[in-house]
């Protein structure tokens, strides 16, 4: 019996979340054992190595696929793909974050603390086969997030972000564990692979379901276990109407929390989204995706409206986030049960990927513009004005994420944009492709905005930017955009990568 459980536990599978909390627990003794002068340095060098040693042990993985600990996890090559998107955000934002958090008077260990432990709960929430695992993994992610956003103590806006965010979270939360509840006591199991079983027209209606309507012979039981989940994944991707926590967390929190969070969170939102429904509910899928097609015109709308009217550079990121969560929501129409046509997923898998490169590059690039850290509203447009003939290669990086967040050529945001709409348009929603686009075309106006302030405006005000372009900034961004142009030029690199991971949903 033993012998049959460890065989079934797997334990190397999981290895590098296994060592992302390894190195988050040695980054806080380093933090206590080490002066505090010292500290700082020590403790982002022990973060940076253990990532670099998590993204090998992620790469030697491929060869040690399946089920652990009973079939609660899965690693296969979704899990892999990722593992390294996710780990990867999680480096770049450590690599540019000392100076910065030095300037705003932060508690070091705390916040790559909490960097670490949110990156090993959405490694759970990618990889997670049972309900159980993926909640568990949401409730880690999530109150990480909740401290990294209110760190900046002394700010109103930061302590008002933090505690919106806390507070719908915690409903989100109850929506999710609630819905966990509703199926498990509709289908007996809360396993992923095992409820599309009971959705079959010969499922047996045990007595239980006296008491509750069926609906095309699935239980309302289950219909409303279903909806709290979606619900919970539609909060934790700012999907409108669920979207009102992160404008006002987005510009509270730390500018690279913020970066953070609008890239690794929604990227392992979307993976479990698409393992929970394309694996679990795939066989009902007819009965939600009219539900997901309002929802994705309403959140390309919303957003694009939203954005337009900002005057901060950074909560203007924010709400176009919410735009491009309506453009990855597009892909999601295009499921069809018992099809071998993953071409939605991949295409989601690509523009995660892309979006969470081009989207760091900008903050990273808006953090060195930024003229006064300590204002309340910050990342003006106007602090961008003469950007080009102070700073070239800022305005000329800058200038590259701009155009790949509108969807130009020859950027790798053309083609995430282009693989979404063509999904939509193979499963036949044309309408929904229509409006994708004339939301994409809309959003060209504020990203340009930022453009037109560099290179065709003069500087007003002569005071320096509060961190500057010194540092690792500049480097950052370089390789953020050497990599939007590589993969705008050779893109089948990447979505090939996209498209084996998708196999394993099938």
């Amino acid at each position: 019996m033993n012998e049959t459980l460890t065989a079934g536990m797997h334990v190397g599978r999981i290895l590098p979340e296994i060592l992302v909390v390894v190195v988050a627990m040695v980054a806080i003794l380093v933090d206590v054992i080490l002066p505090r002068g010292r500290s700082t340095g020590a403790v982002r060098f022990v973060s940076l190595l253990g990532l670099i040693v998590v993204l090998g042990a992620s790469f030697m993985q491929r060869d040690n696929l399946g089920p652990a600990f009973g079939g609660m996890v899965l690693v296969d090559n979704f899990t892999l793909f990722f593992r390294v998107i996710l780990t990867f955000v999680t480096f770049m934002v450590i690599f540019v974050s000392e100076r910065y958090i030095e300037l705003l008077k932060m508690r070091i260990a705390e916040y790559y603390l909490m960097l670490l432990f949110a990156l090993f709960g959405m490694m759970l929430m990618v990889m997670g086969q049972d309900l159980l695992i993926i909640f568990l993994g949401i409730e880690t992610m999530s109150v990480c997030l909740y401290t990294l956003v209110g760190l900046s103590r002394h700010k109103m806006t930061s302590n008002e972000g933090a505690l919106k965010y806390l507070l719908l979270g915690a409903f989100t939360t109850g929506f999710f564990i609630f819905g966990i509840a509703m199926l498990y006591g509709s289908i007996g199991l809360t396993e992923i692979p095992g409820t599309s079983q009971h959705y079959a027209p010969t499922t047996r209606i045990d007595s239980i379901m006296v008491f509750f309507m069926t609906v095309n012979h699935v239980p309302m039981l289950t219909w409303i276990g279903v909806a709290f989940i979606m619900i919970a994944f539609l909060f934790k991707a700012a999907i409108v109407p669920f979207h009102w926590w992160s404008p006002d967390a987005y510009e509270g929190a730390p500018t690279t929390i913020t970066a953070f969070m609008s890239t690794a969170p929604k990227a392992a939102a979307f993976a479990a989204f698409l393992r929970v429904f394309y694996t679990g509910f795939g066989t009902i899928a007819v009965e939600w995706t009219q539900i997901l097609w309002w929802l994705a015109v309403i959140t390309m709308t919303v957003g694009n409206l939203m954005a337009l009217r900002q005057d901060s550079v950074k909560r203007m990121l924010a709400f176009s986030s919410i735009t491009h969560a309506g453009y990855l929501l597009m892909a999601f129409l295009s499921f069809r049960p018992g099809s071998s046509d993953m071409n939605g997923a991949a295409a989601i898998l690509f523009y995660l990927a892309v979006y969470a490169i081009m989207n760091i590059g900008a903050f990273v690039l808006a953090i060195g513009v930024n003229k006064d850290e300590e204002k309340e509203i910050g990342y003006s447009f106007d602090d961008f004005k003469g950007l080009a003939s102070r700073k070239p290669l800022p305005a000329f990086l800058m200038l590259i994420f701009m155009l790949a967040l509108a969807g130009i050529p020859p950027t790798a945001g053309f083609f995430g944009k282009y693989y979404l709409f063509r999904s939509a348009v193979e499963a036949g929603y044309v309408g929904l492709a229509v409006i994708g686009v004339l939301n994409s075309a809309a959003s060209v106006y504020y990203y340009l905005r930022v453009v037109v302030n560099m290179y065709m405006r003069k500087e007003d005000d002569e005071r320096p930017a509060s961190l500057g372009f010194n540092g690792d900034l500049i480097p950052v961004a370089i390789l953020c955009a050497l990599l939007i142009l590589a993969l705008g030029i050779r893109p089948g690199m990447l979505l090939t990568a996209a498209q084996v991971s998708v196999l394993s949903l099938m």
